[in-house]
């Protein structure tokens, strides 16, 4: 997709329709940028990716005025023989934090890594998370301090998610701690920080249960982790969860799930209790034919904005609503992309009373994983 198609791609409101402001292209790969992070700071917003241009994957981050969108030079990350992946930004301060890992060009080793860059792009230190073979790494932010949550193999043949906390200067803040245990399946972690300064971490696993089921994780920062899971061992699979805290203490969880005979997203917004029912609770959001996927959640203090990707009309499209403290509908969903090509892995964070949302999209052509996939990374805007 070329920047003059992405401006024009959407102009129009209302649900079916797109949002206000035409989406704007953030990469210029020209080849093929996917599974984009986006993060909020007080002047600026950072949008990373992974990127396959340089002939191997590679993270770049582009950092965006947060009141013009006028986008920064894009910065290319990392610079190694190794293929980098699965990017996570989060604003600290004004300086932006990416995890990501990096996949070993001889042996196929996976380490998960961090660093930071300050908003003007100039980076200031990156470093391993574990010694052990790792990947998917996960950040949030608390003051000063980052949470990461990652996937580790322990040695066995097996993984877990473990977590730790860093400091702004990059030095980790006691010992890791194992939040759970993963399985292969496990490929989407999320985690976030509520206005106590608590950790959670959510995550699907096939562990001890007869598919992949949502597993929720509240994080004790002198150690340990307690864990409960939130859908019932019903052999369909729960996949890639999400979760937000709002201003008054709420938490709002979000996940696709194949009970329904085809994938529905699903949103519970509410207490965080120590018995959620969080299922039971949940309302399902998608009422379509195609598949609903990749669901993810933020905050703007009294308003949830959610955000996935469905394949009725075809190619896969981004949509948009917005939920109350309670998980009551605020607006009609509303769609925020509509172009031939897939629109998928949307990424939201709040941007004042709208939400930001970033997406890849793939030539419908070259939809099937591999190097020859075409894709850029676009930024709307959301009312």
């Amino acid at each position: 997709m070329t920047r003059a198609a992405a401006a024009a791609a959407c102009v129009a409101v209302l649900a079916g329709a797109c949002t206000e402001r035409g989406p704007q292209q953030i990469s210029d790969s020209g080849f093929g940028a996917f599974e984009a992070s986006l993060a909020v700071g007080p002047r600026r917003l950072g949008i990373a990716w992974y990127d396959t241009r340089d002939g191997n994957a590679e993270i770049y981050l582009r950092i965006v005025d947060a009141r013009t969108l006028k986008e920064a030079a894009e910065l290319r990350l990392t610079r190694t023989a190794d293929a980098s992946y699965e990017a996570d930004v989060a604003a600290i301060g004004d300086a932006f934090a990416v995890a990501w890992y990096e996949k070993s060009a001889e042996d196929g080793t996976r380490g998960a890594r961090l660093g930071l860059w300050s908003d003007a792009g100039v980076g200031l230190w990156a470093r391993p998370i574990s010694s052990a073979p790792s990947r998917n790494p996960v950040l949030a932010v608390r003051g000063d301090a980052m949470f990461s949550a990652w996937i580790e193999a322990d040695g066995q043949g097996g993984e877990a998610v473990w977590a730790a906390w860093w400091s702004r200067s990059g030095e980790r803040l006691g010992e890791p701690i194992r939040v759970g245990p993963a399985s292969a399946t496990t490929w989407n972690l999320n985690a976030a920080v509520d206005a106590e300064g608590r950790a959670f971490v959510v995550y699907d696993a096939q562990a001890g249960t007869r598919a992949e089921e949502i597993l929720l994780a509240r994080v004790v920062d002198d150690g340990g982790a307690s864990l409960m899971r939130l859908t019932a061992d019903d052999g369909y699979r729960s996949k890639y969860p999400d979760i937000a805290f709002g201003a008054d203490g709420t938490a709002a969880i979000t996940w696709f799930d194949e009970r329904d005979g085809n994938t529905e997203v699903y949103f519970y917004a509410g207490a965080l209790g120590p018995d959620p029912a969080i299922e039971r609770a949940a309302r399902r959001v998608t009422q379509t034919t195609g598949d609903s996927i990749g669901a993810y959640v933020a905050s703007n203090g009294s308003t949830y904005g959610l955000v996935w990707s469905d394949d009725t009309a075809g190619a896969y499209d981004v949509f948009f609503q917005a939920f109350d403290a309670a998980g009551v509908p605020l607006s009609s969903i509303r769609r925020v992309s509509s172009t031939a090509a897939q629109s998928l892995i949307p990424s939201i964070g709040a941007l004042g009373e709208r939400f930001a949302v970033a997406w890849n999209e793939i030539e419908a052509a070259s939809l099937g994983h591999g190097a020859a996939q075409r894709s850029e990374v676009l930024l709307a805007v959301v009312p």
